[in-house]
């Protein structure tokens, strides 16, 4: 097959990206040809398709001027993308295109052209964009839930990147697009990556006849399980808020004697090191990936993942269990479909730091408990979340689609 995957971006940025990038090798390797379609970008790996990338949309400074508003009409409907696009494909030939994230960068100008030329779209829902104005949703408890929010309250709350300019056009362009229903038009099969996320796609109005469940997979053979460890708990990911940072400072201080390694890079970077001045026990690795970081898993003890706000899946759940570790995860979004309570981890209000201190506790202080769960873990990788089984049902979801439109 001839397969266009379409992102805002071309090069390791995130989540969406690293999963994109990832299935395009695996495609590349198995005789299929990738087409990449993203915004030109400095640090976009290079393509010979890149003559086809629309220019850079810089909505990190969207401002209310001139230059800004021209940046708002193309989140909202970019010419340019639609353009490029059905070039690419009457010159290229696609047989089907997998959009990932293209919201506001592509905008969804591109899924009428890809309608127009009869190209068969799927689309991996990595956030909960489609049915937010923001990426994330907060847990109960936790922060505001702006996913019903009107525009003057919206903008006054600076919600998105702390700044009114860009909080309005956030708002302007998620609902224009839900006016329009864009998505769910175009869009023959939505790849969900839990029931979560699936259910809230309903619940927004969108077709349940569209959507397939497809959660993400991991390579268990790519990965060694060690199931012995170096006494630490670990946390890899964003050093943001929304990621739960605060409750892995205040489980440092709770418990001294307990070593907390923390993996990544992000806005609270500078909180966590005032932090770590008064608490020895946290440690700062700084931002791993490849070798390094699998090293990181599999001497861990236990790996946290204290989040709060509703995830679509969480990918570092896998990564941990592949290596034979268990999970300390909050209760929240799709987590619960990975993460079993007392069976391969434990399952945690995001707020209730007594419970989450009693777990690692149990966790660190019963070499039984931590041996069962950690073989639980890495059984329920090789049974139900390998990558090979992730491919062979995407795989079959693409000939859904190409047998839809025919």
């Amino acid at each position: 097959m001839r397969i266009i995957q379409a992102n805002k971006y071309y090069y390791l940025r995130g989540g969406a990206e690293n999963y994109m990038l990832s299935l395009s090798d695996w495609l590349t390797s198995t005789g299929h040809t990738v087409i990449p379609f993203a915004m030109k970008y400095a640090e976009n790996l290079s393509s010979p398709y890149e003559k086809y990338f629309p220019s850079e949309v810089e909505t990190e400074n969207v401002k209310l001027n001139t230059r800004g508003l021209h940046t708002l009409g193309r989140m909202i409907y970019s010419l340019e993308s639609r353009r490029k696009l059905a070039t690419l494909i009457v010159e290229q030939k696609p047989d089907l295109c997998h959009v990932h994230n293209i919201y506001t960068q592509l905008s969804p100008s591109v899924l009428h052209t890809l309608s127009d030329q009869r190209v068969p779209t799927v689309m991996t829902v990595h956030d909960h964009h489609l049915v937010s104005p923001q990426y994330n949703v907060w847990a109960d408890g936790c922060g505001p839930d702006n996913r019903d929010v009107g525009i003057v309250k919206g903008t006054l709350s600076k919600f998105h990147k702390d700044s009114f300019a860009a909080s309005f056009a956030q708002l302007i362009t998620h609902k224009y697009h839900r006016w329009l229903n864009i998505y769910a038009r175009n869009v023959d099969i939505f790849l969900c990556p839990s029931k979560y996320i699936q259910q809230q796609l309903i619940r927004g109005g969108f077709p349940e006849k569209k959507l397939r469940v497809l959660p993400y997979g991991i390579d268990p053979n790519s990965t060694r399980a060690n199931f012995t460890h170096q006494k630490y708990a670990l946390f890899v990911g964003r050093l943001s808020e929304e990621k739960g940072i605060e409750t892995i400072i205040q489980l440092a201080q709770i418990l001294p004697d307990i070593t907390f390694k923390i993996v990544g890079r992000g806005p609270e970077m500078a909180k966590l090191h005032r932090a770590g001045d008064k608490c020895p026990n946290i440690e700062f690795v700084g931002f791993r990936m490849g070798e390094e970081l699998k090293e990181l898993y599999a001497n861990a003890t236990v790996v946290l993942v204290p989040s709060r706000v509703h995830e679509v899946f969480g990918l570092s759940i896998l990564e941990a269990m592949a290596h034979g570790k268990p999970v300390i995860a909050s209760r929240v979004g799709g987590i619960p479909e990975v993460v079993e309570d007392g069976v391969n981890g434990f399952l945690v209000s995001p707020l209730d730091l007594s419970s989450w201190t009693e777990s690692l506790m149990r966790i660190f202080y019963d070499d039984d408990l931590q041996k069962k769960l950690s073989r639980n873990a890495r059984e329920l990788i090789e049974t139900r979340f390998s990558l090979d089984q992730h491919h062979k049902k995407l795989l079959m979801y693409y000939e859904e689609a190409i047998a839809g439109k025919k």
